[in-house]
């Protein structure tokens, strides 16, 4: 699933008309400025001007050829204003693929930070896709803004069909530590209290449901 967000044109919703655009989340602010500056000066009911995108703000035809009296045409756009009608604002009224704590104004740099944070989880769990996405989400949700986010990737255990699966191997491990082979021994197992001692590891992790598992962490 792409991640994309919908830019509503705020003047637009105030006056009882749906306007926006959706907006394909990328790294790059300027990108995503642009889309959404588009959506603004279609809008209906504009509230300022904005500099002409067609030529630039220069009120000429870009590269333009000379008409048959030698002058150079005026802007099509914009008639050689150099401004054009425009909103001002925006929100941000649905997403797919963002964390539920971004909120309708968030910002686009929140939104770009984002993106690049699900790239680093990708290099850094090895999961891909929706996969990484969903984990970044999941992590972003646990500790609620990036830089704390991004710090627990070093944390990363894995991701397992449940905590007691993640428990039992590391007992499991811990037991063969006792073992000159490096194998839990049969005798240990049969008298460990694996149950216990998953009981008492989770307070030491972290957690995080996922559809296909549970994403365990090192507090």
């Amino acid at each position: 699933m792409a991640i994309r967000f919908y830019a509503a044109c705020l003047a637009s919703y105030n006056n009882g008309v749906l306007h926006g655009a959706w907006i394909d989340a990328e790294s790059d602010v300027d990108a995503m400025q642009e889309q959404v500056n588009a959506m603004l000066r279609k809008s209906r009911f504009p509230n300022v001007t904005v500099d002409c995108v067609d030529c630039g703000g220069d009120g000429v035809e870009p590269a333009p050829a000379l008409d048959a009296q030698g002058r150079v045409p005026v802007c099509e756009t914009c008639k050689g204003a150099c401004k054009v009608p425009s909103a001002e604002e925006f929100a941000i009224h649905d997403s797919e693929g963002l964390p539920r704590s971004f909120g309708e104004f968030c910002g686009l740099q929140a939104i770009a930070d984002y993106v690049e944070f699900v790239e680093e989880v990708e290099e850094a769990t090895g999961r891909d896709g929706e996969e990484a996405e969903e984990l970044a989400r999941a992590m972003l949700d646990n500790w609620h803004d990036i830089d704390s986010a991004r710090s627990e990737l070093d944390n990363f255990c894995g991701v397992y069909d449940s905590f007691r699966e993640y428990a039992d191997e590391s007992a499991d491990e811990v037991i063969a530590c006792h073992s000159a082979d490096g194998k839990a021994p049969q005798f240990l197992i049969n008298y460990f209290d694996y149950e216990s001692y998953a009981r008492d590891l989770s307070h030491e992790m972290t957690a995080l449901d996922l559809s296909d598992g549970v994403a365990v962490f090192h507090q």
